[in-house]
């Protein structure tokens, strides 16, 4: 994977339902550290949304390139509602974590980065702050966005490499 080209990429949204709430940022990074939210300015029209996000898609669409998520089949439903299909080798953070402990109740991004990085972010309801997600000023939501994709980019190496570690597999 070190030499492989991969995005990860994160999804804010007005909600959980990709057929009736809407994509409000797109978070992606290939690097540590360096991470850029993309905030289309009229989240409730999907064609509108799509056309703002027309040059990244094709990195999406890519299959060269490894999209890695955390809870990949969340981000993927909104893009398929938008008419964007993500192409290629696909890694979930999630299911990494799961696999390195099934008995673990829960593999949210914020408590498997505690966990296996030693890093506290903010939950989302503290980044809300009682607001709705649209009436989060940008800068805050980019750095929200920014620190989960980071996260995961992180996560996705340390689990791959937990994993290949305990069970002996080599990429």
């Amino acid at each position: 994977m070190n030499k492989r080209k991969i995005l990860v990429v994160d999804l804010e949204t007005t909600g959980l339902d990709p057929f009736t709430d809407h994509i409000v940022s797109v978070a992606i990074s290939v690097e540590k550290g360096k991470g850029f939210n993309i905030v289309p300015p009229f989240y409730k029209s999907k064609p509108k949304v799509r056309e703002f996000l027309q040059p990244i898609i094709p990195f999406l669409e890519d299959e060269t390139i490894i999209k890695v998520f955390h809870n990949a089949k969340f981000d993927l439903k909104f893009f398929h509602q938008y008419g964007i299909e993500i192409k290629g080798e696909i890694i979930d953070t999630m299911i990494l974590d799961y696999l390195l402990d099934p008995n673990r109740k829960t593999h949210g991004l914020k408590e498997i980065s505690e966990l296996h990085l030693q890093y506290h972010q903010i939950s989302f309801e503290e980044m809300l702050n009682g607001r709705i997600i649209t009436e989060v000023p940008k800068e805050e939501l980019t750095k929200y966005a920014c620190e989960d994709i980071d996260l995961t980019l992180q996560l996705c190496h340390f689990l791959t490499q937990k994993l290949n570690q305990d069970y002996g597999q080599s990429n």
